[in-house]
């Protein structure tokens, strides 16, 4: 993992996840990453976000009723931060509403946003797919969060996401979703 890095943005929307829990929540996260606070396009160790994500998601089980749903809402509050950056808003005016471009958009986004793995985007449907990473340190639950948050953002409906691990660092994400586009 050495030399695998990943955009503050990540960080920053997992401290946003606990900043509801107080400052000693917001501080222990901080600590686990090593930093006293995340600049959204500087690159950070993977190995530092994995330490962060965890804290957060023990901080956050119990407001969250699990484990799970707390890591999947860490990945949810990823999404703010990345989409007020630059490149969030580039990607933003380019998909001009559409989930399908979008999601045909988010390889380019996570190359952007990580510097290790793949991602891939494969089409079951006309509103239905898989995102497939492959070598990739972040969750499923991580991604589902972050999907979630990018289809309430378009206000798509009927939104279905659910992921499972596939091999030890590679992720299927089923995605769907109701509606015109």
């Amino acid at each position: 993992m050495p030399g695998h890095t990943m955009r503050g943005f990540f960080f920053n929307g997992a401290l946003a996840a606990v900043r509801g829990l107080g400052d000693d929540a917001v501080r222990r996260c901080l600590e686990a990453g090593g930093e006293t606070s995340f600049t959204s396009f500087f690159n950070y160790p993977v190995t530092a976000y994995l330490r962060v994500i965890y804290t957060a998601a023990w901080l956050l089980q119990e407001q969250q009723g699990s484990f799970e749903a707390a890591m999947r809402r860490v990945g949810y509050m990823a999404a703010p931060p990345f989409l007020s950056s630059a490149m969030g808003k580039a990607l933003l005016s380019v998909t001009q509403g559409n989930p399908r471009i979008l999601l045909n958009s988010l390889p380019t986004a996570y190359r952007a946003a990580v510097s290790y793995g793949e991602c891939a985007v494969r089409w079951t449907g006309l509103r239905s797919g898989l995102l497939v990473t492959k070598h990739d340190f972040m969750l499923p639950l991580i991604h589902e969060g972050a999907l979630l948050a990018l289809f309430e953002v378009l206000g798509t409906p009927g939104v279905r996401v659910s992921g499972r691990q596939v091999g030890t660092l590679d992720n299927e994400i089923t995605f769907s979703w109701q509606g015109l586009q």
